[in-house]
C-alpha cells in the first residue's frame, strides 16, 4: 500500500513565492488531476515528444517521428 505523499505547506509556499501562485495552485492538485490535465493536453496538442522522458533526439529520433 502507497502511503499519500503530502507536502508541508512551506513547500507550497516557497513554489508560490519563486514560481508564481498558479504553479503553486497546480501543485496543490491532487496527482491524478494533474496527470489527467497533462494528458488531455498531450492528446489535444498532438505533441508526442513533449512528456517523454528523453527528448526527442535521444528518444530515437527520425524513427519517433522527430525531424
Amino acid at each position: 500500500m502507497n502511503p499519500k505523499l503530502e507536502y508541508p505547506e512551506d513547500y507550497y509556499e516557497h513554489l508560490a513565492r519563486t514560481l508564481g501562485e498558479e504553479q503553486a495552485a497546480w501543485a496543490r492538485l491532487p496527482r491524478a488531476e494533474r496527470e489527467a490535465e497533462l494528458t488531455w493536453i498531450h492528446e489535444s496538442f498532438n505533441t508526442p515528444d513533449d512528456l517523454a522522458v528523453w527528448p526527442p533526439e535521444l528518444n530515437g529520433g527520425i524513427e519517433n517521428g522527430w525531424r
